[in-house]
């Protein structure tokens, strides 16, 4: 029954979020953005202190769950927090600036070669944990969603090789703007070359 009303809740706060942004209502979006945030953030806490983490799979009212401990329930825990800064940040730019933010605040935010290298590289090491998470847990955690081992095993490989690219490409990103742009432009002239 708890679950059902949590999940209840939490449609009745996405249904506000959607009525503040179609019609524009500042105070909706902002108690939306930060309410989820702070949920999120006291979650992933919980989660790493306690070690244990029960995810929900599905958005129906009777989700099958996945059972976490240890490590694996503390990524969850971590994802938790990194899922609940921007939804922080977000709340708190509309309410600075509405939904008309300043272009120059916002067109140095979308060049910055450091803040969209740390945007590349916190988005490769979620990758990576929640990659992690289908592998550490064992059988014990997927009980209900009987996900086999060898899926889960070939998901993991392929999020942490993603994730590892990405995070590459952050870092690259951050200490050498130029050198992502040089890349793909010589790669693009060898594809144009190995087609000939």
């Amino acid at each position: 029954m708890k679950n059902k009303l949590m999940v209840l809740g939490l449609i009745a706060v996405i249904g506000g979020a959607a009525a503040g942004i179609h019609y524009r209502i500042p105070i909706v979006i902002v108690l939306v953005c930060l309410g989820l945030a702070v949920f999120s953030a006291v979650s992933g806490v919980q989660m790493i202190v306690s070690r244990k983490a029960v995810i929900p799979t599905s958005d129906s009212l009777d989700a099958h769950k996945e059972y976490h401990t240890g490590l694996s329930a503390q990524f969850w825990g971590v994802l938790f927090l990194i899922f609940s800064t921007p939804l922080a940040a977000f709340g708190v730019l509309y309410w600075r600036y509405g939904d008309d933010p300043p272009a120059d605040i916002m067109s140095r935010m979308l060049t910055s070669p450091i803040i969209s290298g740390l945007g590349m590289i916190v988005t490769g090491l979620a990758i990576g944990l929640y990659g992690l998470t289908r592998v550490l847990p064992g059988k014990a955690a997927f009980v209900e969603t009987k996900i086999g081992t060898v899926e889960r095993t070939l998901t993991s490989v392929y999020l942490c090789i993603v994730a590892t690219v990405i995070v590459l490409a952050g870092v690259t990103r951050a200490i050498a703007p130029g050198a992502l742009t040089k890349m793909r432009d010589a790669g693009i002239t060898w594809v144009l070359e190995f087609a000939k």
